[in-house]
């Protein structure tokens, strides 16, 4: 049998501005800023479980931050930059689930520094995903960042330190371009849906739809998850199937996946500002066997 899941979640955000006690220049102050989510504006993000603990001990927390870095347009603009140079080939080549945890740094020039994945001292959480050709390839991207416009306390200068975490598999794209009409959307206000045979919601759909259509590949004794990643235009009508984490070691599956994907009706597309909109949709499908 065959499932596909939805990978879509939201949580709020904390931050925390980190001085050292010793410093009394606002311009050298250090600022940890923490949250759940992935946001830019002024805050970073890392698993509940990192917190004072994981800092100098000589450093105390501040609640408050005046204007906090800015890149270019914002936050959109920060994750189409991300987005527009990572290759997702290889953030999806594996079957790792989990996240990467990247820290980086603006000084007090804008410029982004001392950037680091999974240090030591994150290691104690599970979601972890530490894999040298994954966090080699998010941190080339996070250095081919330009200038930020540098966060300020009391009008001066200051050095902001970011986590944000990377959620592996990659399909929670979030770069959102309105001003191109024929651009095709990663972030929408309603996602597309699927509806088949009275079903009402997308699971339920693709999995009636799936176990009605679907056929085991091969006789290998194989089981995972095959993410194709399909763009969806405003009639509803799917095309340009693209893998981005296979089941490469088992013979069929990958081919099944798309052979289904193609065979798809038409789906209801997703919504901007209340209009349809072409859209990508990666669908998860799952090879179990029972």
């Amino acid at each position: 049998m065959m499932r596909s899941d939805s990978f879509q979640s939201s949580a709020p955000y904390r931050s925390y501005v980190v001085a050292n006690k010793n410093r009394l220049n606002m311009q050298r102050a250090l600022i940890i800023l923490i949250m759940l989510t992935l946001g830019l504006t002024g805050f970073s993000q890392v698993e509940k479980g990192i917190g004072l603990d994981s800092l100098a001990l000589e450093e105390e927390m501040i609640t408050y931050i005046e204007i906090p870095p800015r890149f270019q347009e914002g936050e959109d603009s920060f994750w189409c930059f991300i987005e527009n140079n990572l290759d997702f080939k290889i953030l999806n080549y594996t079957n790792h689930e989990g996240k990467v945890l990247v820290f980086f740094e603006i000084d007090t020039t804008g410029k982004v520094i001392n950037i680091q994945t999974n240090p030591n001292y994150t290691q104690r959480l599970k979601c972890l995903v530490n894999d040298s050709l994954i966090e080699n390839e998010v941190k080339r991207v996070m250095k081919l960042l330009p200038d930020w416009k540098p966060g300020l306390q009391r009008d001066k200068p200051i050095r902001v330190k970011y986590t944000l975490p990377i959620k592996i598999p990659y399909t929670d794209y979030k770069c959102k371009t309105i001003d191109n009409p024929t651009v095709t959307y990663w972030k929408v206000d309603k996602y597309a849906q699927f509806r088949y045979k009275g079903e009402k919601e997308t699971k339920e759909s693709i999995e009636k739809f799936i176990g009605q259509n679907g056929i085991w590949p091969s006789q290998d004794d194989c089981i995972g998850k095959v993410y194709v990643r399909v763009i969806i235009n405003e009639k509803g009508e799917l095309s340009d199937f693209v893998i981005l984490r296979g089941l490469d070691s088992c013979r069929g599956f990958n081919e099944e996946a798309l052979r289904l994907v193609g065979l798809m009706p038409n789906w209801k597309p997703a919504e901007i500002d209340g209009k349809p909109a072409k859209s990508y949709t990666v669908i998860p499908i799952s090879f179990i066997l029972r």
